[in-house]
């Protein structure tokens, strides 16, 4: 067994799976990280490190150290048959903005004029978007009706409803020599904004609106549009598709009821 990794191959192994610039750096990082501790590459070796940092770390971080280095096991052709760590799913929409909340916070900013950052946070929840995606839609889409974007090495279509379209369309008409949608006061043009611009502007309004701050990030509308949109059609693989979810294990979120939903339902069933 090599003492030493072969960081510069690997890279260019991932490079050549097409795998994203920031998987790139993450997956180097944890190869790097566990031949620091660990000189041979056993399965022996990588369950001790993985119970190492399943003592310092979440759960997903800790897979996604293990995906890295036993996808470094796939390049040097070493058998390595260790499994992830699991861990029962459980929906909690805690963090997920209401319905309630929604309007409160986008009545507000009307009431406020704050009209940029009302039409921010409306492209946001009734398009589903990930905040990277949405900072780089063009007026043009919005015309268009549709996006596509390049996106973690997928091509991927976001489509503007036609309720969106129109309450856009007088808005767009004032975003002169603008290319992007998202926009605020301190930044215009032609380049996008920073997505902990879109985080610290949510945080701000909490604080301002009364809204809890653990539900104001970028996030919890992707999660909410899911939700609604889940509920009105009830087809799990148009949800999926529509969210760029490459699995629909990953969709059965928005299927599943809250903790407190739960218990209540558990407390009716368990009557005995």
């Amino acid at each position: 067994m090599e003492n030493e990794p072969d960081l510069h191959g690997f890279q260019v192994f991932l490079q050549e799976e097409e795998r994203t610039p920031n998987t790139i750096r993450s997956y180097l990082r944890a190869v790097e990280t566990y031949f620091t501790a660990h000189p041979e590459l056993t399965k022996q070796e990588v369950i001790a490190w993985k119970n190492e940092l399943s003592q310092m770390y979440s759960i997903s971080t800790v897979n996604l150290r293990l995906n890295a280095i036993r996808k470094y096991a796939v390049y040097k052709n070493i058998l390595l048959p260790v499994k992830l760590m699991r861990v029962q799913r459980i929906f909690s929409n805690e963090c997920i903005i209401t319905d309630e909340q929604y309007h409160h916070l986008m009545y507000c900013l009307k009431s406020d004029e704050e009209w940029q950052w009302y039409y921010n946070i409306l492209i946001l929840a009734k398009t589903g978007t990930r905040v990277s995606e949405a900072v780089r839609l063009r007026k043009s889409d919005a015309f268009n009706g549709f996006a596509v974007l390049n996106t973690k090495g997928k091509v991927r279509t976001i489509l503007f409803p036609t309720t969106l379209r129109e309450e856009l369309s007088e808005y767009l008409s004032k975003l002169e020599n603008q290319e992007y949608l998202l926009q605020t006061n301190k930044r215009k043009g032609q380049a996008p904004i920073n997505p902990r611009a879109v985080n610290h502007a949510l945080k701000r309004f909490a604080e301002r609106y009364q809204i809890p701050e653990e539900v104001m990030h970028p996030h919890s509308f992707r999660h909410h549009f899911g939700i609604k949109v889940m509920q009105k059609t009830n087809d799990i693989a148009y949800v999926a598709d529509l969210m760029g979810h490459s699995s629909i294990s990953t969709t059965r979120i928005y299927t599943q009821q809250s903790i407190s939903q739960q218990q209540k339902r558990l407390d009716s069933a368990v009557d005995w």
